[in-house]
């Protein structure tokens, strides 16, 4: 698919057409970076990245599901013996 660079007002800029949109995951008014590469033009969301707190992370772990770290078998590589 191609498409041409076009004027507004002062600035450029170009269509994206509907269905490159919704391949790319991205919406009407979303924030993108843009960068130069190798002479490509490279456009990426700038998505927000969640943070989570250690009581997030935590909420769901009760009596039955917390044991995991006993089903692990360290070896003496991990241990840098």
């Amino acid at each position: 698919m191609s498409t041409a660079i076009k004027k507004w007002g002062n600035s450029q800029g170009i269509i994206i057409p509907t269905n490159i949109l919704k391949k790319a995951d991205l919406k009407i008014g979303e924030a993108l970076d843009m960068q130069v590469e190798s002479g490509k033009i490279i456009l990426t969301p700038k998505r927000k990245r969640k943070i989570f707190s250690e009581s997030v992370l935590l909420a769901d772990i009760n009596e039955h599901n917390s044991h995991a770290d006993e089903l692990a078998i360290t070896t003496s590589a991990e241990l840098g013996s």
